[in-house]
């Protein structure tokens, strides 16, 4: 679809809200007024902004459905291309062709003021060249809070609303803004809030960052004056009134906002607050790692939120990392360039194709130091006598080296749309590759639920034995759910060295938000089905992959060539 604009004033998104603390919770008048009127705004006030479509049927009214399809759980292919031409010729600042999804536009908006190019296979951020550079740009008030929230934004994408401090003297003054703003309303707010806004001003914020959970989920802590509200309420309104102090006294601001997602901007479930002189001051390992727990912590299936009691977003990682005393740090993948390249396979891939592909990944890998997956070569030498004629010095002896190649982890999709039919086919492959490999399996079953990890002792055994031993695995059923299985392979340093093998149909579409993706994880078809439709589902899912992996088409095992 190509859409058309006529008379519409360029805009310039404008994050800051204000959503009442009282009342029934609607934030659609808030998104209304931020998202969608600055792009219908006339450029001639005498003559409404009109947005048409190819076969020029008029789409103004289309305009909030399209924009809240791009916001939700899973990623809206078609709505995604709509909404960003639609922004591209509506902002003053936007790039269309980013591969960042619609959710974090606010992010593109301030990437391309900053004139910083989208994130990519051939561009990566990091904490060292980007963040800590506008962050003392923006200490020093020589740069611009837009850049220091790209910066953040491009190399950590976190799925959260944020809020900036010069320094924690700057968020000390807010806690006494907050303080005196709270006691002219403290009759009409209920016992839990008041408890919970005294906690939050004994809060400090001398390290880089401060976060907090405030909701469950979307529908969670809606209440007239519940914390979760009155503490947004609260911080929107002192940006708001430190932008226009900012701007009658022509001075530098000292805090904002960092709307990193559209969906927490205005319905926030975890908030965090950044203290940009700790980021200047720190090293950019201490800036990666804080960032990388914060991610961790969003990510993690299990979020408590208390009525009682402040809840911190990243205490149980916090807590997990002391105990364990870890010091690694997460490094940025390096995903591949060729990935629009690639080709999708008209005709089923064969057993050898799928044999060829895992075997040039194993390769690609490289070795490791111990694994299940032996790898032994003989080789002819003087430097050892002939075992046969061991007093023939013209004989050469043979030696044998043992090396090990990555372990081999397979993931098999039972969900609904696998029939048992298709699932034999799939463990009747996997044996035939294993047999061929030599090598024994690690090996679990997913649906919306992922099965305990056996390793099946494939290596010298019969296909019938092998068989019999799969049967003994319990296979779980239900929904489809990937991000599952991320989070399982990258909460584990073992897990993430193998060579993890998703066999699946890709009837699945990943969440809208930014998601860390194994780098050693690739996908195979559970079998031949129906080819063409299973060739569509892993182009959508390659499509709607590309704000997480924009390399996954190189990762579709059997599907391209």
């Amino acid at each position: 679809m190509t859409i058309t604009v006529t008379n519409q004033k360029p805009a310039v998104l404008d994050a800051l809200h204000t959503i009442s603390c009282t009342g029934d919770y609607d934030p659609m008048p808030a998104i209304q007024q931020t998202l969608i009127d600055p792009l219908l705004e006339p450029l001639n006030p005498n003559a409404p902004a009109s947005i048409t479509d190819t076969q020029g049927a008029d789409l103004t009214g289309d305009i909030p459905d399209l924009v809240l399809s791009c916001l939700g759980n899973k990623l809206n292919v078609a709505s995604e291309q709509i909404v960003k031409e639609l922004l591209g010729q509506t902002l003053i600042n936007f790039d269309q062709g980013t591969p960042l999804p619609v959710a974090e536009l606010f992010a593109v908006q301030a990437g391309q003021q900053n004139k910083m190019p989208a994130p990519s296979p051939r561009v990566l951020y990091t904490a060292q060249a980007d963040v800590l550079p506008t962050a003392k740009a923006l200490l020093a008030g020589t740069g611009d809070e837009s850049a220091f929230f790209a910066s953040v934004a491009y190399t950590f994408h976190p799925d959260t609303l944020g809020f900036w401090f010069q320094s924690s003297a700057a968020f000390d003054d807010f806690k006494i803004w907050l303080s005196k703003q709270t006691q002219t309303m403290a009759s009409a707010l209920p016992p839990a809030t008041t408890k919970l806004l005294n906690d939050f001003t004994a809060l400090s914020l001398k390290g880089l960052t401060e976060s907090l959970l405030v909701r469950k989920d979307d529908s969670d802590a809606n209440d007239e004056h519940s914390f979760a509200r009155v503490l947004v309420h609260m911080l929107m309104n002192y940006a708001e009134q430190q932008r226009a102090q900012a701007s009658q006294q022509n001075t530098t601001l000292d805090s904002g906002v960092l709307p990193f997602t559209v969906g927490e901007l205005f319905c926030p479930r975890s908030l965090v607050l950044v203290n940009v002189e700790a980021h200047a001051r720190a090293t950019a390992a201490k800036i990666t790692g804080e960032w990388n727990l914060i991610n961790q912590s969003l990510a993690s299936p299990v979020k408590v939120v208390s009525n009682t009691s402040l809840s911190k977003l990243t205490s149980l990682p916090r807590a997990a990392a002391r105990a364990a005393a870890l010091g690694a740090k997460q490094q940025p993948g390096q995903p591949g360039s060729r990935s629009a390249q690639v080709a999708f396979r008209k005709q089923p891939p064969s057993k050898l194709d799928l044999l060829k592909d895992i075997t040039r990944v194993l390769r690609r890998m490289g070795k490791v130091n111990k694994s299940q997956n032996v790898f032994r070569t003989t080789k002819a030498t003087f430097l050892k006598a002939s075992r046969r004629n061991p007093d023939d010095f013209n004989r050469p002896g043979r030696i044998t080296s043992v090396q090990y190649m990555p372990d081999l982890h397979i993931y098999i999709d039972t969900s609904g749309s696998i029939s048992e039919e298709n699932y034999q086919e799939a463990v009747m492959m996997l044996i035939r590759i294993a047999k061929k490999l030599n090598i024994n399996l690690y090996f679990n079953s997913f649906s919306h639920f992922l099965s305990q990890e056996v390793m099946l002792r494939t290596e010298n055994k019969s296909t019938v034995h092998i068989w019999k031993e799969f049967r003994k695995i319990p296979k779980v059923s239900g929904g489809t759910e990937y991000t599952q299985i991320w989070q399982y392979i990258n909460a584990s340093p073992v897990r993430q060295r193998r060579l993890s093998l998703m066999v699946t149909d890709f009837d699945w579409l990943p969440p809208s938000t930014r998601q860390d993706h194994p780098k050693n994880l690739y996908y195979a078809p559970c079998s031949a089905m129906d080819w063409s439709s299973m060739v569509d589902l892993a182009k959508r899912y390659a499509d709607s992959m590309q704000h997480i992996d924009p390399s996954i088409r190189q990762r579709l095992l059997g599907v391209v060539v």
